[in-house]
């Protein structure tokens, strides 16, 4: 297998021939041995490995939905996972993971932002307001925190979002190819592209079924 990165002065490709041994030992190490390694891409080892560099906590929130899936994990803060229903992705299945930069989405889907507010939006308003009637100062102050705190709460009961973990399912097991956000979702075709370079030579039976 070759793999090929950008130098970082943008002056060329370097090209580096791996053998499968080779890359199978990578991924155990980027991934401390787990039991799930030899069914993860090595594209998606890779891009564990740059958030483990990068000390992200993405990392970990990556790995306990992979252990949740695994059965390992008894429980989930993100919604379930679920299968793409039309082609190019379909038969493949999405898995939220959940970071801290997903916060501010999570708050918008529970109210509705993107739509203009929901009926519970409003509901909350009009609750506030009827209790907190003594001020614009005092409903200023109240409102934003029941937006936060009722929010994120109720979020959390319903199942975080976040972006994606793609993965496979082929004789009972799972095979972890990528991760992916909601925008790559938009664009399946361009989404399919990116899964089969990085992932189709190494499991080719996912690919042609």
């Amino acid at each position: 297998m070759t793999a090929s990165n950008q130098s970082q002065n943008g002056a060329g490709i370097e090209s580096v021939s791996l053998t499968w041994d080779e890359i199978k030992k990578i991924k155990r190490a980027i991934c401390d041995g787990r039991p799930y390694t030899d069914r993860m891409s090595f594209a998606m080892a890779c891009r564990l490995m740059d958030l483990k560099n990068n000390r992200s906590r993405e990392y970990e929130s990556v790995l306990r939905e992979i252990r949740f899936l695994e059965g390992i994990a008894p429980s989930s803060v993100t919604k379930a996972a679920s299968q793409f229903k039309r082609p190019p992705l379909h038969p493949f299945w999405h898995k939220h993971f959940y970071a801290p930069r997903h916060f501010l989405a999570n708050l918008g889907a529970r109210w509705g932002f993107q739509r203009g507010g929901n009926k519970d939006l409003m509901k909350l308003i009009e609750d506030v307001a009827l209790r907190h009637c003594h001020g614009p100062e005092e409903l200023q102050s109240v409102l934003p925190h029941h937006l936060v705190m009722d929010g994120w709460k109720d979020r959390a009961s319903f199942g975080l979002t976040g972006d994606w973990i793609i993965f496979a399912k082929h004789d009972g097991k799972n095979y972890y190819l990528d991760l992916a956000s909601h925008k790559e979702g938009d664009q399946p075709d361009a989404l399919m592209t990116k899964l089969r370079s990085g992932c189709a030579a190494e499991f080719p039976f996912l690919f042609n079924e």
